[in-house]
């Protein structure tokens, strides 16, 4: 038997559901609103409203997963870290007794260290990538009320994605430097296009860079509200970021030409911490932020992500 859709500007909704949006569930037939939908909104404060209610409730799955991850990461990350200062300290101390002696530096061995660091860097970045999609389909699921054990389901959805997501990226990098060349705005407009790429990826299939530039321009008001909101909270975090290690540097008596291990431990566990917190605030921002744009489009509701939805 169906029911009426709920009323309002979805205030019933809480951590758990107790069940998906909206009811019944109807696919969408035209462009429009409903204003109990739990991803779409009309406005940027209720795009506002609703990313932060979907954090509220999905938190905990999403902090598991960035837990999941972070773990190896570290592991990777911590060695190939020390392993690569070491490398500068010995880099820095040949530099200087041939300045002393006269003779032709070895500049070669400042890339020594990075045979170990950037491997390490590239499977660390799998991982963050792996977390930032199973976040994402952790909003996914909690926006259609699915309940339960929520990490598992998203790590595998993750993983399924994850070749796609990273090809997707590969082909953007010559993209972004085509737009860096030719001037100022354009890497700016092409990296807000591409802000939701993972997102897309992991919800669509099909072309992601072109399907990015397609919802950005459904309503560039809409997409440049929200785009340029994340833009500024990652700006200030990273900022954030920057000033305290910054001072554990100042503090130990770290720098890039003289590190400190400790401050290295202290920094990349800081770094860590930043990019686990900053994955889930930003999952539920996104995730509404291509909700948004996609309903402006097309016919799109929460209702389209269900399994076996048209």
């Amino acid at each position: 038997m169906s029911q009426d859709p709920p009323q309002g500007d979805w205030q019933g909704w809480d951590a758990q559901p107790q069940q998906p949006y909206p009811y019944p569930y109807p696919y969408p037939q035209q462009v429009g609103f409903d204003p109990a939908d739990p991803l779409v909104s009309n406005d940027f404060n209720g795009w506002w409203q609703r990313s932060f209610r979907l954090l509220k409730a999905a938190w905990r799955p999403m902090a598991l997963i960035q837990l999941i991850v972070s773990l190896p990461t570290l592991v990777l990350l911590l060695p190939a870290m020390l392993a690569f200062q070491d490398e500068q300290r010995v880099a820095q101390e040949s530099l200087q007794a041939s300045v002393d002696a006269g003779t032709q530096p070895d500049f070669s061995l400042f890339f020594a260290g990075l045979t170990v660091l950037l491997p390490a860097a590239a499977v660390a970045g799998l991982f963050y990538m792996l977390g930032q999609l199973a976040n994402q389909q952790v909003v996914v699921f909690t926006a259609t009320g699915r309940t339960g054990n929520l990490v598992g389901p998203a790590l595998l959805a993750a993983a399924k994605r994850l070749p796609m997501l990273l090809g997707w990226y590969l082909l953007a990098i010559p993209v972004l430097i085509v737009a860096t060349v030719l001037c100022f705005f354009p890497v700016f407009y092409v990296g807000a296009a591409l802000t939701v790429l993972a997102v897309v990826v992991l919800l669509e299939r099909g072309n992601g860079i072109g399907r990015c530039f397609q919802l950005f321009h459904a309503s560039i008001g809409v997409s440049v509200a929200r785009i340029a909101t994340i833009f500024g909270l990652s700006v200030g975090a990273s900022l954030l970021l920057t000033l305290v290690t910054t001072l554990v540097d100042v503090t130990l008596g770290g720098s890039y030409t003289t590190p400190n291990s400790t401050a290295t431990v202290i920094n990349t566990l800081l770094q860590t911490a930043y990019y686990a917190v900053s994955y889930v605030v930003l999952a539920p921002l996104l995730v509404t932020t291509y909700a948004d744009m996609r309903a402006r489009r097309e016919p799109f509701t929460t209702a389209s992500l269900l399994p076996g939805t048209a």
